[in-house]
């Protein structure tokens, strides 16, 4: 099986360790699998803040009371953990001195910063000015300061809100609105933390390339995480998925269905699905059906342009066509590819590269930036390409 290669949820492991800092009260987190890079960032940045970690085997035990940083946080990839720590700050009551590598510091953090300017006149009503699941979460954060209400367009990953309502943070969810309660103070929380969707998703994809069956369990469950899977499925591939009370698995096989269709993400999709259109792209395109989004600008704002490294990489197979907010694919034709894809330090073009390489013949040797999500992604390949399932 590929359980043993699919680390834990990067999201939850970033919030767990993170929202210790929000309560004296200790902490417990269950972690059994890999940390990706950008939780260990987390991880570490606990001691800036003068908390106590304390491990055995797979559980971290997390204690003490959360002081200001004398030095600058250094955030490593993530700016997950930078935007968080942001949100945190408002909350605290303390402006920590964030830091990241060039990767990180090189962003637009632009959204954020305007958002921290709202704070610090008690209760506040504002709507996300990005459907952004970062964005969120420092809003929701923020507002446990003195309150307030944040409304949305969409429905975004729900890490933050699972979190803050285990810790007895007071919060009311309705359709396009959560609104957000003074919090005094908050409990600690035990936690297991459930295999990451995402990673799961390119386990998927990489076994379906490599042509054998595959199964995976204990997956973290949002029903915005499975939707990647979902439209892999709509596209034509045997894909079937089960839930339980809070993770979900998913198995698959090579063959194709008779049934399969073009995919459109719209622009009320492009949320819950930000990180997988990539792959979601090429996959559709292999099997000779056309791929197409819009409404997706906010992907020129990850670790790389993923709209233009995505076209970079997709049209030497197929036709293709970028927009400012998204691009299209039509994989009716295909074209020999010649030369390998190109690097990345973005993990995910990296890992993009790898599948498309592993589809074509081409060997492509993996420059170790997928180690910031999937540590095991290079020994899963060599297990598929040796063992299967």
């Amino acid at each position: 099986m590929l359980n043993d290669f699919i680390p834990i949820d990067k999201s939850s492991a970033i919030r767990a360790f993170l929202f210790s800092l929000l309560t004296e009260r200790e902490i417990e987190i269950t972690a059994d699998g890999e940390l990706p890079l950008d939780a260990v960032s987390a991880l570490e940045s606990l001691e800036f803040f003068g908390k106590k970690v304390r491990k055995n085997g797979n559980l971290f035990k997390i204690s003490g009371k959360t002081g200001k940083p004398d030095t600058p946080v250094f955030c490593g990839n993530s700016a997950t953990l930078m935007h968080i720590l942001m949100g945190l700050g408002v909350y605290l009551g303390f402006d920590p001195e964030l830091t990241g590598d060039e990767s990180l510091m090189s962003r637009n953090h632009g959204d954020f910063y305007d958002a921290k300017k709202l704070y610090g006149s008690g209760f506040l009503e504002t709507a996300l000015t990005k459907e952004s699941a970062q964005l969120k979460s420092f809003h929701l954060i923020s507002m446990l300061k003195s309150g307030g209400k944040l409304h949305f367009k969409y429905r975004t990953r729900r890490n933050t809100e699972d979190f803050l309502l285990k810790m007895g943070a007071e919060i009311v969810e309705n359709e396009n609105m959560i609104t957000v309660f003074p919090a005094g103070s908050l409990n600690g929380f035990s936690v297991s933390l459930k295999k990451d969707p995402s990673s799961a998703f390119i386990a998927a994809c990489a076994s379906l390339i490599c042509e054998k069956p595959f199964e995976i369990s204990d997956i973290y469950l949002d029903k915005t995480r499975i939707v990647p899977l979902i439209l892999l499925r709509n596209a034509g591939y045997d894909i079937n998925m089960s839930e339980e009370k809070d993770s979900f698995s998913v198995a698959g096989t090579p063959k194709l269905c008779d049934i399969g269709r073009n995919i459109e993400i719209l622009e009320n999709q492009v949320p819950e699905i930000i990180d997988e259109i990539p792959f979601i792209a090429f996959m559709t395109a292999r099997i000779g059906k056309s791929f197409s989004v819009k409404g997706a600008k906010w992907l020129r704002n990850k670790e790389s342009d993923r709209i233009e490294e995505s076209v970079k990489r997709l049209s030497p197979l197929f036709e293709t066509a970028e927009y400012e907010d998204g691009f299209a694919v039509c994989g009716s034709v295909r074209k020999i590819l010649k030369t390998e894809p190109q690097h990345s330090s973005d993990h995910r073009m990296e890992m993009l590269s790898a599948l498309i390489s592993i589809d074509n013949g081409i060997d492509f040797k993996m420059n170790g930036s997928h180690r910031i999500s999937f540590p095991l992604f290079c020994e899963m390949i060599e297990f598929l390409r040796k063992n299967g399932r």
